[in-house]
């Protein structure tokens, strides 16, 4: 094992032990290599070298997205700290924990010309949960603070006892700085961000630690709702209430609580895929309702019947913006989130936080019911619309809507399920999946940009083997993703190329014309297969639904390489054959 003689290293790299965080991603530099090598060349740590510090980052994402753990993450000074804020911003919105370690020249370096020097002191500003500058050790490198005419770190030089005082101050300064970062990281589930100013010389180290840290872990206790009365009053007195599940873990409800709700006929379910939630008496095609019903004639009157007068929120991120919409222009009277993620007032109603478990919410339910057909209108909705959907499916020729129908019925159900966003995401919340995967994806700030790099971190340390399934922006904007050594056999990649943005498309006032394909849509002819060369995966291209079909036949079998799926549609015809499909089911 290698110690970094620098003490502000040195502490770090001791509080992640007592911490047990052992995941680290590093992004090779220079002035970062005393935390590169200390916490490499601890055989304690998984260290994962990821040049890209953009792919990094999500890499890193989709590793504590697994763990639910903190992943360190580590880069060099300059620009490469910069391109970690995309991953970070999903973090921060998702509530995923990252703690972002960035190498740093001193604080009298910055601003005089030097190499690979920004601004880095709370670079992340509003999207992180916590952000701040370790102080820099007095007593390494001294003789070179000295030679700057700015510096404010000490004022004395010869005197030894004086400086030892001062590095005294500032070890114990730093200690609580991290000890404060970490457990906020950790019991907040969100990244945190500390910036390490270090002095040359970086590459002296030494054996055995010189400094003893006293940074502890420290379980948040969360004061938790537990007189649910006043909510239970207000449910036993209406007639329409909505529950909205959006993107959570496997296990969100139990058994139990799901049957306490479909004992009430008054609650109607609406989940999406990413709720991780496999209930059959619960709806998961949230748009397959409530796209159709916006084309009818009489949809304001539909929509009063459906509009809720409480609603219940579960779980994070909600995709369909068709619902919102909905529950935006019809009103409830209240919104209340339940669970210990932040609550969000998604439908301009206010919200109502229960910081409480919703299994203990709903287990406990013992009220009065009213009589309604609040669930039979939606389930009516839906089995109406499941029959006009399959129906539409058989008619159809070969397009992106077809490619998600055999999607759906082929992934196997070992296989873990990360879709980038854009379309993908939206397509297959119309189909139900035949293997009830479970399903996760970047929604915090539902970008693209690093979709992939997030399925394999996710893929790194998982039990289950993972595809993903994403569109060709989002693919070819993220290959870097595939420069890691660490990527396992068993990753397979299905991209749906349609040659370009298909959800541009599909939005009011998109034109077909040479503006909008170059500068919105993104139109290009790129095809997968040299990509897949250079990153040693094997390679498989399909255009029709007997070539997609053969393909899947082998396509999640073992093998000595990941894989990639490239199906090639046409965007022009997807996207008729998606509006129509909207149009048809709006006849009922």
């Amino acid at each position: 094992m290698k110690y970094p003689v620098i003490p502000v290293a040195q502490s770090l790299i001791l509080s992640c032990i007592n911490f047990k965080f052992f995941d680290i991603v590093i992004s090779p530099g220079s002035r970062n290599v005393p935390l590169a090598i200390g916490f490499s060349s601890n055989n304690k740590f998984k260290c994962y070298s990821i040049v890209d510090e953009r792919s990094a980052a999500f890499f890193a994402l989709g590793l504590s997205q697994k763990s639910k753990k903190p992943t360190i993450l580590i880069c060099t000074s300059g620009s490469a700290l910069l391109n970690y804020y995309p991953a970070v911003a999903e973090a921060y919105f998702s509530e995923i924990p990252l703690i972002i370690l960035s190498a740093d020249r001193p604080k009298y370096k910055i601003n005089i010309g030097d190499g690979q020097t920004i601004n880095q002191s709370d670079v992340f500003e509003k999207n992180i949960l916590y952000s701040n500058s370790l102080s820099q050790d007095c007593i390494h490198a001294t003789e070179e603070i000295f030679k700057s005419n700015s510096q404010n770190i000490i004022d004395i030089k010869d005197d030894n006892l004086k400086l030892e005082k001062l590095q005294k101050s500032i070890q114990a300064k730093n200690e609580k700085m991290i000890e404060k970062a970490f457990n906020l990281s950790l019991n907040k589930m969100q990244p945190i961000h500390l910036n390490v100013p270090m002095e040359e010389p970086l590459y002296d180290f030494i054996s055995k630690p010189s400094v003893k840290v006293k940074i502890l872990k420290k379980l948040q206790k969360t004061k938790l709702h537990t007189n649910f009365n006043k909510y239970y009053g207000q449910i036993s007195k209406a007639s329409k209430i909505l529950i909205l599940i959006g993107v959570s873990d496997e296990g969100l409800l139990s058994k139990k609580s799901i049957d306490k709700i479909n004992s009430f006929s008054s609650m109607a379910v609406l989940m999406e895929h990413t709720s991780n939630i496999h209930e059959d008496s619960f709806i998961s095609n949230i748009d397959r309702l409530i796209g159709p019903i916006e084309l009818k004639s009489n949809s304001d009157s539909l929509f009063e019947d459906l509009k809720p007068e409480i609603i219940i929120s579960l779980g994070g991120m909600i995709i369909s913006k068709k619902v919102k919409t909905f529950l935006r222009n019809y009103k409830s009277r209240r919104h209340i989130h339940i669970g210990n993620n932040i609550s969000k007032d998604s439908f301009y109603s206010g919200v109502e936080h229960v910081k409480a478990s919703p299994n203990k919410f709903f287990e406990n339910i013992d009220i009065k019911k009213t009589e309604s057909n609040y669930n039979k209108l939606w389930q009516d909705i839906n089995s109406t619309n499941l029959e006009l959907h399959n129906r539409y499916l058989k008619i159809i020729n070969f397009s992106d809507l077809k490619v998600f129908e055999i999607l759906s019925k082929w992934i196997p159900k070992k296989y873990q399920i990360q879709v980038a966003n854009s379309t993908p995401i939206r397509y297959f919340q119309l189909f139900d999946l035949k293997n009830k995967n479970l399903m996760y994806a970047n929604r915090g700030t539902s970008g693209i940009d690093g979709s992939t790099s997030t399925a394999v971190g996710s893929s790194v340390n998982s039990d289950s083997p993972v595809t993903l399934i994403t569109g060709d922006l989002s693919f070819f904007y993220d290959i870097n993703a595939l420069w890691n050594r660490h990527i396992p056999c068993s990753f397979r990649i299905i991209i749906i190329n349609n040659g370009g943005g298909g959800i541009f498309k599909i939005l009011p006032g998109f034109k077909e014309d040479d503006l909008f394909a170059e500068f919105i849509e993104t139109k290009h002819i790129l095809s997968a297969r040299s990509i897949a060369k250079m990153f040693s995966f094997n390679y498989t291209k399909v255009s029709s639904k007997f070539g997609l079909n053969l393909a899947l036949r082998t396509f999640f079998k073992n093998s000595k390489k990941p894989k990639i799926l490239e199906i090639k549609t046409s965007g022009i015809k997807s996207t008729k054959i998606l509006k129509d499909y909207f149009r048809y089911l709006s006849k009922s």
